[in-house]
């Protein structure tokens, strides 16, 4: 009898504490301008193509807290043509991929039907940059700390189901972008802008 009395009162503890919390995942996609700064120097031979962005969500948070945890995991390809300026004489018609987990924090209210909020937080980046598509060139491969900065437009369709609208700022390898310029690399250190459309299901 006190084994059944335990075991009811812990379940009845883990269903209260279920309902106060918040469950989400998220998937979306989007475009935008890659490597601005880069892209649009006029002293350097190199354009970007729109890219391609893609995510995949996961958000867990309490409602009375002012922010939630997300996991995102971010896929962007974009293509590049022009000349290396380390080596003028090298042409580039290719592609630059990567793939971000990031770590997110976000404020965003989930009890209104329209919603606006914010996220911001840190990610590690896998890029591969193949300057010769047509040569089938083994291409560059690089790692780096990426930061994120996005706002939050959500509209709620019913109890569970959202679409949302989110522009970002993604900047990558902030790191080595204090470092001489000299050092830079084609499809480092810099800043890109993405607008993603996306759909959530939260779990209540």
């Amino acid at each position: 009898m006190k084994k059944t009395i335990f075991i009811s009162f812990l379940a009845f503890l883990l269903i209260s504490e279920a309902k106060s919390q918040e469950f989400e995942v998220g998937f979306g996609l989007g475009s935008g301008a890659v490597y601005l700064f880069e892209d649009y120097d006029s002293g350097i031979n190199i354009d970007y193509s729109l890219p391609f962005s893609s995510y995949v969500d996961l958000k867990y948070g309490k409602s009375e807290n002012y922010f939630g945890v997300k996991l995102r995991f971010q896929y962007l390809n974009a293509g590049i043509k022009g000349n290396d300026w380390k080596n003028p004489n090298l042409e580039i018609d290719g592609e630059v991929s990567s793939l971000t987990t990031l770590f997110l924090l976000e404020h965003l209210p989930s009890n209104q039907n329209w919603s606006f909020g914010y996220n911001f937080g840190l990610g590690y980046t896998h890029q591969l940059f193949r300057p010769d598509l047509i040569n089938s060139s083994d291409g560059i491969r690089s790692s780096f700390i990426s930061f994120h900065l996005g706002g939050i437009l959500r509209k709620k369709v019913n109890e569970n189901f959202s679409l949302q609208l989110e522009p970002s700022l993604f900047w990558t390898d902030p790191v080595n972008s204090f470092r001489n310029s000299d050092k830079w690399q084609i499809a480092g250190e810099d800043l890109s802008v993405l607008v993603q459309f996306g759909m959530v299901y939260q779990f209540n």
